[in-house]
């Protein structure tokens, strides 16, 4: 195996020469970057560029005041929903009320509501209103958490539009 090691005479870079030879170049390169860079004092006068007007739209519209001249128009909505959260249906009225009872714990409005099925499930627990869907969804989510399955029920009444 060759001995090549800095301290031999055999390495083949001398450190002098070598340092030598890094700075000469250094220098050179940093000589020709300021020849060639140099920045001209008139090339930093912004006076002598031509510089064309921007005309924006939006500028002519505000000066015309023509914003003045939009028509406002109401959305009048064509019926009106309630939205509700059906928790659950039983047999007995002691059971639903039972429901009602857990629902008023985790601070939610509950109502039985008697119906005839043919099933033999009679009173239904309803737990609402709600102002919107998101809300219902919300309430449906808590009680899903407590281990309640439910229903979302939603009841629309059409409104007349006649002037």
């Amino acid at each position: 195996m060759a001995d090549i090691s800095y301290k031999n005479k055999k390495f083949p870079l001398k450190a002098v020469p070598t340092i030598s030879l890094a700075f000469i170049v250094a220098a050179i390169s940093s000589i020709s970057v300021m020849y060639f860079l140099d920045d001209d004092e008139n090339f930093l006068d912004l006076n002598e560029f031509e510089v064309q007007e921007i005309e924006y739209e939006f500028q002519t519209i505000l000066e015309e005041d023509s914003f003045n001249n939009l028509d406002i128009v109401e959305v009048v909505p064509e019926e009106e929903c309630r939205y509700f959260a059906q928790s659950g249906s039983f047999r007995s009225y002691e059971a639903a009320m039972s429901q009602v009872e857990q629902l008023q714990n985790i601070d939610y409005t509950a109502e039985v509501e008697n119906v005839s099925s043919a099933n033999g499930f009679n009173y239904k627990v309803i737990v609402g209103p709600f102002e919107n869907r998101s809300q219902t969804n919300n309430a449906r989510e808590v009680l899903r958490r407590f281990n309640m399955d439910s229903l979302e029920i939603r009841s629309c009444i059409k409104i007349n539009n006649e002037s």
